[in-house]
Protein backbone atom coordinates (compact mmCIF):
# COMPACT_ATOMS: atom_id res chain seq x y z
CA UNK A 1 0.00 0.00 0.00
CA UNK A 2 1.23 3.48 -0.87
CA UNK A 3 2.35 5.37 2.26
CA UNK A 4 0.00 8.00 3.61
CA UNK A 5 1.10 11.38 4.89
CA UNK A 6 -1.37 11.08 7.77
CA UNK A 7 -3.45 8.20 9.13
CA UNK A 8 -6.22 9.21 11.53
CA UNK A 9 -7.68 6.55 13.81
CA UNK A 10 -11.31 7.42 14.51
CA UNK A 11 -14.02 8.73 12.20
CA UNK A 12 -16.04 10.81 14.66
CA UNK A 13 -16.16 14.57 14.98
CA UNK A 14 -12.56 14.93 16.19
CA UNK A 15 -11.09 12.64 13.54
CA UNK A 16 -12.99 14.21 10.65
CA UNK A 17 -12.19 17.72 11.87
CA UNK A 18 -8.49 16.78 12.07
CA UNK A 19 -8.61 15.48 8.50
CA UNK A 20 -10.34 18.62 7.24
CA UNK A 21 -7.87 20.93 9.00
CA UNK A 22 -4.88 18.96 7.69
CA UNK A 23 -6.17 19.22 4.13
CA UNK A 24 -6.53 22.98 4.56
CA UNK A 25 -2.82 23.27 5.32
CA UNK A 26 -1.89 21.27 2.21
CA UNK A 27 -4.60 20.04 -0.21
CA UNK A 28 -2.17 17.55 -1.76
CA UNK A 29 -1.75 15.55 1.46
CA UNK A 30 -2.59 11.86 1.26
CA UNK A 31 -4.83 11.29 4.31
CA UNK A 32 -6.60 8.14 5.49
CA UNK A 33 -9.25 7.78 8.19
CA UNK A 34 -9.64 4.36 9.83
CA UNK A 35 -12.82 3.67 11.78
CA UNK A 36 -14.53 0.71 13.43
CA UNK A 37 -17.82 1.95 12.02
CA UNK A 38 -18.90 4.05 9.07
CA UNK A 39 -18.21 7.72 9.92
CA UNK A 40 -21.87 8.71 9.95
CA UNK A 41 -22.41 6.03 12.62
CA UNK A 42 -19.69 7.34 14.93
CA UNK A 43 -20.80 8.21 18.44
CA UNK A 44 -20.67 11.94 17.73
CA UNK A 45 -24.06 11.40 16.07
CA UNK A 46 -25.55 10.68 19.51
CA UNK A 47 -24.59 14.11 20.91
CA UNK A 48 -27.95 15.85 20.73
CA UNK A 49 -27.60 18.71 23.21
CA UNK A 50 -25.13 21.08 21.59
CA UNK A 51 -21.71 22.66 22.01
CA UNK A 52 -20.80 25.52 24.35
CA UNK A 53 -19.06 28.61 23.00
CA UNK A 54 -19.01 32.18 24.31
CA UNK A 55 -20.49 33.81 21.21
CA UNK A 56 -22.63 36.18 23.33
CA UNK A 57 -25.52 35.91 20.87
CA UNK A 58 -28.12 35.27 23.57
CA UNK A 59 -26.39 36.62 26.69
CA UNK A 60 -24.58 39.75 25.56
CA UNK A 61 -22.37 39.81 28.66
CA UNK A 62 -21.00 36.29 28.14
CA UNK A 63 -17.21 35.97 27.90
CA UNK A 64 -14.59 33.31 27.31
CA UNK A 65 -13.43 33.83 30.90
CA UNK A 66 -16.92 32.96 32.19
CA UNK A 67 -16.91 29.83 30.03
CA UNK A 68 -13.52 28.84 31.42
CA UNK A 69 -14.72 29.33 35.01
CA UNK A 70 -17.93 27.35 34.47
CA UNK A 71 -15.99 24.48 32.90
CA UNK A 72 -13.41 24.27 35.68
CA UNK A 73 -16.08 24.59 38.36
CA UNK A 74 -18.14 21.88 36.68
CA UNK A 75 -15.18 19.53 36.90
CA UNK A 76 -14.93 20.04 40.69
CA UNK A 77 -11.66 21.83 39.87
CA UNK A 78 -10.06 18.60 38.64
CA UNK A 79 -9.80 19.55 34.95
CA UNK A 80 -6.49 20.42 33.31
CA UNK A 81 -6.88 24.19 33.41
CA UNK A 82 -4.48 24.84 30.54
CA UNK A 83 -6.51 22.48 28.35
CA UNK A 84 -9.76 24.15 29.46
CA UNK A 85 -8.32 27.55 28.54
CA UNK A 86 -7.54 26.33 25.01
CA UNK A 87 -10.91 24.57 24.66
CA UNK A 88 -12.96 27.61 25.66
CA UNK A 89 -10.81 30.15 23.82
CA UNK A 90 -10.97 28.19 20.54
CA UNK A 91 -14.67 27.29 20.79
CA UNK A 92 -16.13 30.46 19.18
CA UNK A 93 -13.80 30.20 16.20
CA UNK A 94 -14.63 26.52 15.67
CA UNK A 95 -18.39 27.07 15.93
CA UNK A 96 -18.16 29.83 13.32
CA UNK A 97 -16.00 27.66 11.08
CA UNK A 98 -18.56 24.85 11.29
CA UNK A 99 -21.18 27.43 10.35
CA UNK A 100 -19.14 28.55 7.35
CA UNK A 101 -18.85 25.01 5.96
CA UNK A 102 -22.58 24.41 6.16
CA UNK A 103 -23.56 23.17 9.62
CA UNK A 104 -27.28 24.05 9.92
CA UNK A 105 -27.25 25.70 13.34
CA UNK A 106 -30.59 26.74 14.78
CA UNK A 107 -31.02 30.52 14.56
CA UNK A 108 -32.28 33.40 16.66
CA UNK A 109 -34.65 35.99 15.20
CA UNK A 110 -31.68 38.14 14.16
CA UNK A 111 -30.25 35.14 12.22
CA UNK A 112 -27.29 34.66 14.57
CA UNK A 113 -26.54 31.17 15.88
CA UNK A 114 -29.06 30.23 18.56
CA UNK A 115 -27.82 29.57 22.08
CA UNK A 116 -29.63 28.06 25.06
CA UNK A 117 -28.89 27.20 28.70
CA UNK A 118 -27.16 23.90 29.34
CA UNK A 119 -25.92 22.01 32.37
CA UNK A 120 -23.44 23.90 34.54
CA UNK A 121 -23.32 27.02 32.38
CA UNK A 122 -23.88 30.41 33.98
CA UNK A 123 -24.96 31.88 30.63
CA UNK A 124 -26.96 30.45 27.70
CA UNK A 125 -24.02 29.58 25.45
CA UNK A 126 -24.96 26.16 24.08
CA UNK A 127 -25.09 26.20 20.25
CA UNK A 128 -27.37 23.57 18.75
CA UNK A 129 -28.97 22.17 15.60
CA UNK A 130 -32.50 21.40 16.82
CA UNK A 131 -32.14 18.03 18.60
CA UNK A 132 -29.59 16.55 16.16
CA UNK A 133 -26.47 18.61 16.82
CA UNK A 134 -23.88 15.84 16.72
CA UNK A 135 -25.51 14.18 13.73
CA UNK A 136 -25.52 17.35 11.65
CA UNK A 137 -21.94 18.30 12.58
CA UNK A 138 -20.78 14.79 11.67
CA UNK A 139 -22.55 14.84 8.30
CA UNK A 140 -21.14 18.27 7.47
CA UNK A 141 -17.57 17.23 8.31
CA UNK A 142 -17.94 13.95 6.41
CA UNK A 143 -19.10 15.81 3.30
CA UNK A 144 -16.12 18.17 3.53
CA UNK A 145 -13.68 15.27 3.87
CA UNK A 146 -15.16 13.48 0.85
CA UNK A 147 -15.00 16.73 -1.11
CA UNK A 148 -11.32 17.15 -0.24
CA UNK A 149 -10.38 13.59 -1.21
CA UNK A 150 -9.77 12.01 2.19
CA UNK A 151 -9.56 8.18 1.99
CA UNK A 152 -11.83 6.18 4.30
CA UNK A 153 -11.22 2.65 5.56
CA UNK A 154 -14.40 1.69 7.36
CA UNK A 155 -14.81 -1.28 9.70
CA UNK A 156 -11.10 -1.49 10.50
CA UNK A 157 -9.89 -2.23 14.03
CA UNK A 158 -6.53 -0.61 14.85
CA UNK A 159 -4.13 -3.03 16.54
CA UNK A 160 -0.76 -1.36 17.05
CA UNK A 161 1.69 1.19 15.77
CA UNK A 162 4.37 -0.09 13.42
CA UNK A 163 7.78 0.84 14.86
CA UNK A 164 11.17 0.28 13.26
CA UNK A 165 14.49 1.49 14.69
CA UNK A 166 12.59 3.43 17.37
CA UNK A 167 10.64 5.35 14.73
CA UNK A 168 6.93 5.17 14.05
CA UNK A 169 6.35 3.90 10.52
CA UNK A 170 2.59 3.52 10.41
CA UNK A 171 -0.19 1.38 11.76
CA UNK A 172 -1.41 -2.22 11.76
CA UNK A 173 -5.16 -2.76 11.59
CA UNK A 174 -7.58 -5.63 11.12
CA UNK A 175 -10.21 -5.61 8.42
CA UNK A 176 -13.27 -6.49 10.51
CA UNK A 177 -15.10 -7.98 7.51
CA UNK A 178 -12.34 -10.39 6.48
CA UNK A 179 -10.15 -10.74 9.58
CA UNK A 180 -7.10 -9.84 7.49
CA UNK A 181 -4.29 -7.83 9.14
CA UNK A 182 -3.24 -4.91 6.96
CA UNK A 183 -0.40 -2.40 7.21
CA UNK A 184 -0.94 1.32 6.73
CA UNK A 185 2.44 3.03 6.21
CA UNK A 186 2.29 6.64 7.37
CA UNK A 187 4.50 9.57 8.28
CA UNK A 188 2.07 10.65 11.00
CA UNK A 189 -0.64 8.87 13.00
CA UNK A 190 -3.35 10.80 14.86
CA UNK A 191 -5.53 9.08 17.46
CA UNK A 192 -9.06 10.49 17.69
CA UNK A 193 -10.83 7.48 19.16
CA UNK A 194 -13.41 9.29 21.25
CA UNK A 195 -14.88 8.25 24.59
CA UNK A 196 -14.61 4.90 26.37
CA UNK A 197 -17.56 4.70 28.79
CA UNK A 198 -18.56 1.22 27.61
CA UNK A 199 -15.24 -0.18 28.88
CA UNK A 200 -16.24 0.43 32.47
CA UNK A 201 -20.00 0.59 32.93
CA UNK A 202 -22.53 -1.52 31.08
CA UNK A 203 -25.32 0.87 32.08
CA UNK A 204 -23.85 3.72 30.07
CA UNK A 205 -26.06 5.12 27.34
CA UNK A 206 -23.03 5.14 25.03
CA UNK A 207 -22.97 2.86 22.00
CA UNK A 208 -21.41 -0.58 22.38
CA UNK A 209 -18.45 0.44 20.24
CA UNK A 210 -17.59 3.46 22.39
CA UNK A 211 -14.52 1.87 23.95
CA UNK A 212 -11.78 4.36 23.09
CA UNK A 213 -10.15 2.26 20.39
Amino acid sequence: MKPFDIVIVGGGGAGLYAAMEAMKTNPSLNIAVLSKVYPNRSHTSAAQGGANAALANKAKDDTVEMHIFDTIKGSDYLADQDAVDILCSEAPKIIRELDNIGTPWSRLDDNTIAQRPFGGAGRPRCCYCADKTGHTILQTLYEQCLKKGVFFFNEYFSLSLSVNNSRMRGLLAMNMKTGKIEAFPAKTVIFATGGYAKMYWNRSSNAAGNTGD
